[in-house]
């Protein structure tokens, strides 16, 4: 007995909570000085109640898991986190078997409060989440700064920056590679009378229907802007002067069927079109759309509604 007075005594300077309970019974076998202070039923037998306010076995409980290691001789410490409730603590345990004074196996634990790390940790990954959050928001409003920064903000195509941009990267490639590179410039007839009459609401519908109908007809690798107002352009590479303004004419026709309709107001506009293509030598994007604009002018000079391309 003097020997198990003297080993509690030691354990009793250990500046953690520790104890030891009987692994065939759940008895209590000893608490130190800070466990005993933290005890929520001192009065009763078992472990889970006595300790920690359970009504049955603890479920972090390591009893089971440290019998099935000692039948394969692993004798080491089992770390474990767990919430005690009745203290509202995050402990981390220390537990392992080992043989009592008494010639007993217990399970022999030290519990170290561990409550002020989780917190600091719940606060660390609050913070790494709002700056996830934060980042993703972030994110998203380039991502739409981007899109607006190069996409007309009515229509959704390419806006003039933009419609450059590519035309010029498309212009170098077909020089480079020795493709046709046909360049339409296109401009709705009499769009100021379709403000005047109905408004700009209905103007900007009428935008909006027209961009629909020639993107309908467009291949993907096809390039349409808007330059400004009713003003647009259209690159297309690779392609014949017939194959061009037989997509042109289809352009045209599908713009001409157009009709929007709302209660008393029912109207509808056409486009005229004005195209040239590449020429050899110093061809830029500049000098093509000022002879493709050339070509608009003498459709619209001829009476609008009409397709008119230099050569053909």
């Amino acid at each position: 007995m003097q020997e198990n007075k003297l080993f509690e005594a030691l354990l009793d300077v250990i500046p953690f909570a520790a104890y030891a309970v009987d692994i065939e019974t759940y008895e209590v076998v000893y608490a130190n000085r800070l466990m005993n202070e933290n005890m929520y039923a001192p009065k009763d037998e078992y472990c889970w109640k006595k300790i920690f306010g359970q009504e049955t076995v603890c479920s972090w409980c390591k009893i089971s898991e440290l019998k099935q290691r000692q039948k394969v001789f692993r004798n080491e410490k089992l770390v474990s986190n767990f919430f005690d409730e009745s203290s509202d603590k995050w402990l981390q345990s220390y537990d392992e078997l080992v043989k009592w004074p008494d010639g007993r196996t217990v399970k022999y634990s030290i519990a170290v409060d561990i409550t002020e790390q989780k917190e600091i940790q719940a606060d660390i990954i609050q913070a790494h989440t709002k700056l996830a959050m934060q980042t993703k928001k972030l994110k998203e409003v380039n991502k739409k700064l981007e899109y607006m920064a190069k996409k007309d903000y009515l229509t959704g195509i390419d806006n003039r920056g933009s419609f450059f941009e590519k035309g010029e990267e498309l212009l170098k490639n077909c020089k480079s590679d020795k493709l046709s590179l046909h360049v339409a410039m296109m401009d709705l007839d009499k769009f100021k009378n379709i403000n005047d009459t109905y408004g700009h609401a209905f103007g900007d519908v009428a935008l909006k229907e027209f961009v629909s109908a020639v993107s309908s007809n467009l291949d993907d690798n096809e390039i349409f802007g808007r330059l400004g107002g009713e003003e647009f352009a259209l690159l297309l590479a690779g392609k014949n002067d017939k194959e061009v303004f037989e997509k042109l004419e289809l352009i045209r026709e599908s713009v001409s069927k157009i009709n929007i309709k709302e209660k008393d107001i029912d109207f509808g506009f056409s486009v005229s079109i004005g195209v040239d293509v590449l020429e050899e030598g110093d061809d830029t994007l500049d000098s093509l759309l000022d002879r493709a604009d050339k070509e608009l002018y003498k459709a619209k000079s001829d009476g609008r509604n009409r397709v008119k391309f230099r050569g053909v």
